[in-house]
């Protein structure tokens, strides 16, 4: 029990990691000089590395742990989806409801003469930037895979990743950096509360 305490604390800490660095960029830079520093430095490695990234956070791997869940760790499959569940109607409702356009960095400086990096065969969005739901997604989904084993070292490892998506969302010119930092919360916040009332309550009891 320790020891899983120990792994749901590293990832925390991980989460307030990116949390407190991707607010001090976004209060600190004007929305231009964000971008314009991540955009400056890619490479053609990045840019199919960053692609992967952000495809972790696509529904294949959600559906591939619920069915691994499902077989192994029973217990985490209502929380799981519930968590997912949550995140999503949060996401969603911030999108299309209350932010329907808030432009993305395409759209934000299509007016502005700058020779942007877009990374081939990605596809530019413009509308509904915030938040990010593929950084949602990363920090609900990378949370439970840390979760499944009582280790520091794995809950560190999977909040590199979830840092990975969040990163990949802005290095391929779909999100701003205070869009993530958004997303983040929600995704880890609606693990972290079913976590609790479904893991860790009953474990006390």
């Amino acid at each position: 029990m320790k020891a899983l305490n120990a792994s749901v604390k590293i990832y925390f800490l991980g989460f307030l990691f990116f949390e407190i660095l991707c607010l001090w960029y976004a209060f600190n830079f004007s929305r231009f000089d964000q971008m314009r520093w991540i955009n400056a430095h890619h490479s053609i490695p990045l840019d199919y590395l960053f692609q992967g990234f952000t495809f972790l956070a696509e529904i294949y791997l959600s559906l591939f742990m619920l069915f691994y869940f499902f077989r192994t760790i029973k217990d985490f499959v209502k929380p799981f989806i519930l968590s997912y569940v949550l995140a999503t109607i949060i996401i969603q409702v911030l999108k299309h409801g209350l932010f329907p356009n808030e432009l993305r960095p395409f759209a934000y400086f299509k007016g502005i003469e700058y020779g942007w990096h877009f990374v081939a065969g990605v596809f530019m969005n413009e509308f509904n930037s915030f938040p990010s739901g593929h950084t949602s997604v990363a920090w609900f989904l990378f949370f439970w895979i840390a979760m499944m084993n009582q280790s520091k070292l794995w809950a560190f490892f999977c909040a590199l990743f979830a840092i990975g998506v969040a990163y990949s969302r802005v290095y391929l010119f779909q999100h701003f950096p205070i869009d993530t930092a958004l997303g983040a919360l929600i995704g880890f916040s609606s693990s972290l509360l079913f976590y609790y009332v479904f893991i860790l309550s009953k474990k006390s009891a």
